[in-house]
């Protein structure tokens, strides 16, 4: 320690500073040493970071791939939306077609039974069991008569309607009209106005006679196991004149016979 001392002093203290230079100069390489320790440090975390960088840009174009496959799956879903949207609406008219179509086809078997059940009733003949006269005593001095020139009792229809003439000729009033009446509805009204020659020859003075006929055609297919439909007379004064009565009923007959009683009642 003395001889640094003395060594300091016959330097002029050179030796001092040269000591503390060389401490900086220890701490300087100290602090360097550590720089470069902490300089590789950052060269390895920025190797690190680099590489993560790298696999960050690796995952991020992985994701775009993925994003533009998903937009295509996007768009393709669209598409496939799109078309079962169409599907469904040509699906929906094709069952309201169908629908449509079975109820064609259900009121058109429906026509068909009514028409073959109507054919049937057709076919069906109907007797005209008797024609009862109805004419009250207290009205014979309204009429001078009335006749039934065609059905005649017994006979048969087999056309579903029966074709009835006759005369009605009034004697205090012109009979004008000729009703038909089942229960308490009147099927039909129809004028008297045919022509009867062999009316005028039995009436000759009056002058309404030759046209005091009637005639018309009723519908009887369907009517009941038996049935009665009444005749009157409407006068022009109003005066309404009970004539007869029509008593009718199915009959069940063979078809030869069916044919030969259509061939008579149109002869």
């Amino acid at each position: 320690m003395k001889l640094l001392k003395l060594a300091n002093w016959l330097s002029n203290g050179d030796l001092e500073r040269y000591k503390q230079q060389a401490q900086q100069a220890q701490q300087e390489q100290s602090k360097l040493q550590q720089m470069e320790s902490e300089l590789t440090s950052l060269n390895a975390k920025l190797q690190e970071t680099q590489k993560q960088l790298g696999q960050t840009q690796a995952q991020l174009q992985i994701n775009q791939g993925f994003q533009i496959e998903l937009g295509e799956t996007q768009l393709r879903l669209q598409k496939v939306d799109g078309e079962a949207k169409l599907y469904k609406k040509a699906l929906f008219e094709q069952q309201k077609q169908f629908n449509l179509t079975q109820s064609q086809l259900k009121h058109t078997q429906q026509a068909l039974a009514r028409s073959q059940n109507w054919l049937e009733l057709l076919k069906t003949p109907i007797q005209i069991v008797d024609i009862q006269k109805t004419l009250p005593k207290q009205n014979f001095d309204t009429l001078w008569g009335f006749g039934i020139i065609t059905p005649q009792p017994q006979s048969m229809s087999v056309a579903g309607a029966i074709l009835v003439k006759g005369w009605v000729l009034g004697k205090k009033s012109t009979a004008k009209a000729l009703r038909v009446i089942y229960q308490t509805d009147i099927l039909l009204e129809t004028p008297v106005k045919h022509s009867r020659p062999a009316v005028m020859q039995r009436y000759p003075d009056i002058p309404t006679a030759n046209s005091s006929g009637f005639e018309f055609s009723i519908s009887v297919a369907g009517i009941p196991e038996s049935a009665k439909f009444k005749l009157e007379a409407l006068l022009e004064d109003e005066t309404i004149v009970p004539l007869c009565d029509f008593l009718l009923k199915s009959a069940q007959i063979e078809l030869n016979d069916t044919q030969t009683f259509s061939k008579t009642q149109l002869d």
